[in-house]
């Protein structure tokens, strides 16, 4: 059962990586420069809407309309790769 339980979790760990890979890649390829500083700001640094706006001088609306938008195109991108299920509906 151990050797069940490694195998699982060198798959979970390759699926893992596929879809950073994917996600990197759409990032870069699919956003917008103002999306992408968005969704890193707020996604990946863990940062509040209100603490990116300050930063990047704009309204929190503004922010938020960035990271809707860049959640729907990186879940597009998702499921092209076959991995739709990587981003979910906020």
């Amino acid at each position: 059962e151990i050797p069940d339980m490694a195998q699982n979790e060198a798959a979970n760990q390759s699926q893992r990586n596929t879809a950073a890979k994917v996600l990197w890649t759409a990032m870069k390829l699919e956003l917008t420069p103002k999306q992408r500083e968005c969704m890193e700001l707020c996604v990946l640094r863990g940062m509040s809407q209100v603490e990116a706006s300050r930063l990047l001088g704009v309204n929190k609306a503004t922010v938020c309309r960035h990271i809707q938008k860049a959640r729907r195109i990186l879940k597009k991108a998702a499921g092209y790769a076959g991995m739709g299920n990587l981003l979910p509906e906020r």
